[in-house]
């Protein structure tokens, strides 16, 4: 039932944040690359993206499962009204997507750097983020998508955000950082505001993940929360 397509993709994913993310990752790399690749499952679609699933749709679940125990993905997101049974070795992480809004804020949009100082960003993100400390696998990849306009990267004094994509005004942020020796000054909260600011006059929507530990600090700075779903992922 599952089966490997290379066509017809924008026409199967849904207008969600799965779909959005599916079609960003086909608008960056499209569907001929061993690490992207694209499945139909029922009338739903499968993406993998080199270690990671994302599923949107009506897929059928233990297919689904049997495919995801067969690849051993390291993170699989799915919609919330769907719920799979893995082996042991997944855990289930609950996170809330939130709306960025715009708010007090010292940083204007021309003040911050736009696609470059990509050294710098990296860097912080290594700081900021276990696991990841390969450059050249993440400057290959963040260069590419910034080429084909499917991701941006901000850098502000010592926070950085990157844009994934912006799919029919939906703009997906990740990867907010601050270099650990300017935390405290609320740096990356100002350049979130400037940020959705900026979504705002053009009238589309900014938004971003956050687990448990970290909601409640971005509903603290005025961030709406509008979803909720699950993350399976494997330790280590």
């Amino acid at each position: 039932m599952i089966k490997r397509i290379f066509d017809g993709i924008p026409g199967l994913v849904t207008d969600s944040y799965y779909g959005r993310k599916i079609l960003a990752a086909y608008n960056a790399y499209g569907s001929g690359y061993d690490f992207c690749k694209f499945y139909t499952c029922k009338s739903g679609i499968i993406h993998i993206y080199n270690t990671s699933v994302v599923i949107d749709g009506d897929i059928d679940i233990p297919e689904a499962e049997l495919f995801i125990n067969m690849t051993k993905p390291s993170a699989i997101e799915l919609s919330s009204d769907k719920t799979l049974h893995l082996e042991e070795e997944y855990t289930q992480k609950h996170r809330t997507l939130f709306r960025v809004k715009s708010g007090d804020t010292d940083i204007d949009f021309d003040s911050v750097k736009v696609n470059s100082y990509t050294d710098e960003c990296f860097k912080i993100l290594s700081e900021s983020f276990e696991g990841l400390s390969d450059y050249s696998a993440w400057y290959v990849d963040i260069s590419h998508k910034i080429r084909h306009n499917v991701s941006e990267l901000y850098l502000f004094d010592s926070a950085t955000v990157t844009r994934q994509f912006n799919i029919n005004g939906f703009i997906f942020l990740s990867h907010i950082a601050t270099a650990p020796e300017a935390r405290g000054k609320g740096t990356a909260r100002k350049l979130l505001y400037c940020l959705g600011k900026e979504a705002e006059k053009r009238g589309e929507n900014a938004y971003l993940f956050a687990l448990d530990h970290r909601r409640s600090f971005y509903g603290a700075i005025g961030f709406e929360p509008v979803y909720e779903d699950i993350l399976y992922e494997t330790e280590g």
